[in-house]
């Protein structure tokens, strides 16, 4: 399905006139299944985006063998989008790694989530 390109947020509905509707006559409102699909496809890259990051911050920490709880990430997501991005979290780590959502603080000024896992004790240090 064709969608429109993705116009900047700011620009308000109701201000487009005359020409500058013209491009529209040709389409057709899409189904809700097929826009529904549209934005799915918007958070799956995201949702990719995300876990990724958190992987290669997983692996950091284990190539340092550190042990116990540790800090894999501090979520600045909106409010709005906060439960998707703690959902993609835990959906990564089994329980064994017992994954943890911090409390919320402020940290320069937006307000923030950190995200643990807890690692095996590294046997090496003792």
């Amino acid at each position: 399905m064709d969608f429109a390109a993705e116009a900047p947020v700011t620009e308000k509905v109701g201000l487009l006139r005359g020409a500058e509707t013209g491009g529209y006559s040709d389409k057709a409102i899409p189904t809700w299944g097929n826009l529904q699909e549209h934005y799915e496809s918007r958070w799956v890259k995201e949702k990719t985006k995300f876990q990724t990051e958190l992987k290669a911050n997983f692996f950091a920490l284990v190539e340092r063998f550190a042990s116990g709880k540790q800090e894999v990430f501090t979520l600045t997501a909106p409010e709005r989008r906060e439960k998707l991005y703690t959902a993609a979290f835990l959906e990564l780590f089994e329980s064994g790694y017992a994954p943890h959502i911090g409390d919320v603080e402020r940290i320069a000024g937006k307000r923030a989530r950190k995200l643990y896992v807890t690692l095996p004790h590294n046997y090496s240090s003792v």
